[in-house]
């Protein structure tokens, strides 16, 4: 029996390691991206720890104490509003990653799908080719049988 070989294997392998590759960046750009949104909440639980401690020293300190203090807050502002850069471009990174990976892996898969009608229709051919060969032995024994003298003829 001959051996199935797929004629686009190779290419099948390259498309292969390209999605695994695509599949890497995905990885780590949705990492990415979550450590911009982990970064995103620590910001913003600096500003909300500023304005307890805003408030406690107005409460306790006086006027003058939380007006100093509330020039920090500014800074905290503009820190938020950073990291909320920072994910949106990350999340945009993350999903242009997300759509490489998902086009690769349609490439690799379309691949998949004809290697897999290629080996149907390889297996049809290959019973076929056992079929006709069968076919012959049993033409060819048939033959032989009907040149053989049948023994009722020799004893005549």
């Amino acid at each position: 029996m001959a051996r199935f070989k797929f004629k686009l294997d190779r290419l099948l392998r390259v498309r292969e390691v390209s999605e695994e590759l695509a599949r890497a960046e995905l990885g780590s750009a949705e990492l990415a991206a979550q450590r911009a949104r982990e970064g995103l909440d620590g910001a913003r639980a600096d500003l909300l720890r500023a304005e307890r401690e805003l408030i406690e020293l107005r409460t306790r300190d006086g006027a003058l104490a939380a007006l100093a203090a509330e020039k920090t807050l500014p800074a905290l502002l503009q820190r938020i509003a950073l990291r909320r850069q920072r994910v949106t471009s990350a999340e945009a990174a993350a999903t242009a990653a997300r759509n490489d990976w998902q086009a690769r892996r349609t490439d690799v898969r379309a691949l998949e799908k004809l290697e897999d009608r290629a080996r149907e229709v390889f297996a049809v051919q290959e019973r076929e080719r056992e079929d006709r060969a069968l076919q012959e032995t049993i033409e060819r024994r048939a033959a032989l049988a009907a040149r053989t003298p049948s023994s009722s003829e020799t004893q005549a």
